[in-house]
């Protein structure tokens, strides 16, 4: 927020059973270009994370600020054993999350359905209070698969990729290579989203979106199967899917991905795409800029000296939702004007929650949402930037949504070898009543004993 670009932190989780042989080896060559290309740029990864997975083990989690050692870790990695089940996934994957910076780019390699599905809300809620983005590349390999791959173990992928602002791309592993230039294009510093939707019934839609001067090496993504979509610039000038090469860009597919990158001269304004498909589908666009925004939601607490503190979990049921953001321009929070800030669904009809605003200083603004979206949201900012006189629009990508029950942990002690560790914990609920089930886990594997369930009524804190 001080006009420095942050660097990324490259997060792989790969899966290491028999199979996965390709796989293992497009991931090396991926981090090695990574760390051979952006070496002494400001693109460099700050540093580079590896978590393996097979079964019924995963990890150690290996992080490292020095590109030569994790070059010789990758280097490592064999595919051995794995019989015909799936693996330990969403373990390797919480081990990411628990264990990388927030605001992380993570990918995933793995051929096979997650073993440890009953991780899915676990991993959900740590993406949300994270903001990570994680990406699947899932492939199968024809002909001499060790297992089976259902539709619906995808989608179990697909749906935590959307969670987090990801994508979810299914390739055979002939065509990995290909697919693996997405990982070149968000390992990189100042990456921002101009927009994101997810249209979860196949239908006709189209989606304008702006693009403003300060945005470089601007890269639209399209996940899903039997699509056409037009791309339309400012000047009317128009791009079919069939035109791998024309006016506005290129365009590359490959398994589920379409991705299309805009050349370089391209147009500041309003852009639309019209997309047309039987199926569902998601759509984002990213870019390079140092105009962006940080947020977080917040509650307001009183006392001698009163304020905002950060929202632990989600937004609850018949509230207001408040938010916090910090917004920053080419030339500072003074270079730009915020205009417009509220909460849109990420899939079904676009409608727009507007925010009233409230300029707290120094590019900081406290934004009160009166009627949040059913379903999934995330934040949309628009604005004009001062140096360009140009319209800007910039989005969240983790996927939130309200709740109707509050969960929070109050730590009052530090964690002592061979002591007892207590953390209290209230539960609230704003919805129906009645006998609610808990569950706890730590990643850790410490022995721990929780109330296993407790009787809540409406409104009440237990």
């Amino acid at each position: 927020m001080m006009g420095i670009a942050r660097s990324s932190v490259v997060c792989f989780v790969i899966d290491t059973t028999g199979s996965m042989s390709d796989d293992i080896e497009e991931a090396r060559a991926v981090v090695y270009e990574i760390i051979d290309s952006k070496k002494g740029t400001q693109d460099e990864p700050s540093e580079y994370i590896l978590v393996p997975f097979n079964d019924p083990d995963f990890g150690p989690m290996i992080r490292t600020t020095d590109a030569q050692k994790m070059k010789t870790e990758i280097s490592k990695l064999t595919a051995t054993g794995g019989g015909d089940v799936p693996e330990m996934c969403l373990s390797g994957l919480q081990l990411a999350l628990t264990g990388a910076p927030s605001s992380s780019n993570i990918y995933v390699f793995t051929d096979a359905t997650a073993k440890d599905i009953a991780l899915k809300d676990t991993i959900v809620a740590l993406i949300r209070s994270t903001k990570s983005t994680v990406s699947f590349f899932m492939t199968d390999k024809s002909g001499t698969r060790r297992r089976s791959l259902e539709a619906a173990s995808f989608n179990d992928y697909k749906d935590l990729a959307l969670a987090s602002g990801g994508q979810a791309i299914q390739v055979s592993k002939s065509q990995l290579p290909q697919a693996t230039d997405i990982i070149l294009d968000t390992s990189t510093s100042a990456l921002v989203t101009a927009l994101q939707r997810a249209m979860v019934v196949g239908t006709q839609e189209t989606f304008p979106f702006v693009l403003d001067e300060s945005l470089k090496n601007i890269t639209i993504y399209i996940t899903g199967t039997s699509l056409t979509f037009t791309l339309t610039n400012p000047a009317g000038v128009t791009q079919r899917n069939s035109d791998a090469s024309g006016e506005l860009g290129t365009i590359q597919t490959v398994g589920n991905l379409w991705r299309i990158r805009l050349k370089a001269d391209k147009q500041s304004g309003t852009w639309k795409i019209n997309i047309k498909s039987s199926w569902p589908y998601t759509l984002k666009v990213t870019g390079q800029s140092t105009i962006t925004f940080i947020y977080d939601f917040v509650e307001k607490f009183t006392g001698p000296h009163s304020g905002y503190a950060v929202l632990t979990g989600r937004p609850q049921t018949g509230k207001a939702a408040t938010l916090m953001l910090s917004v920053i321009g080419r030339k500072g929070p003074s270079s730009i004007i915020v205009q417009e800030v509220g909460l849109v669904p990420v899939s079904g009809p676009a409608s727009f929650s507007n925010g009233t605003m409230t300029d707290m200083g120094n590019g900081d603004i406290l934004v009160t949402v009166d009627a949040v979206p059913e379903g999934e949201f995330v934040l949309i900012l628009k604005g004009e930037d001062k140096l360009s006189n140009s319209e800007y629009q910039r989005q969240s990508t983790t996927q939130m949504s309200i709740s109707k029950v509050n969960i929070q942990a109050a730590v009052d002690s530090s964690v002592e070898p061979g002591e007892a560790f207590k953390l209290p914990f209230s539960v609230m609920t704003q919805g129906t009543g009645g006998t609610y089930t808990i569950n706890a886990r730590n990643d850790r594997d410490f022995p721990m004993n929780y109330p296993k369930q407790h009787h809540l009524v409406n409104w009440t804190v237990c």
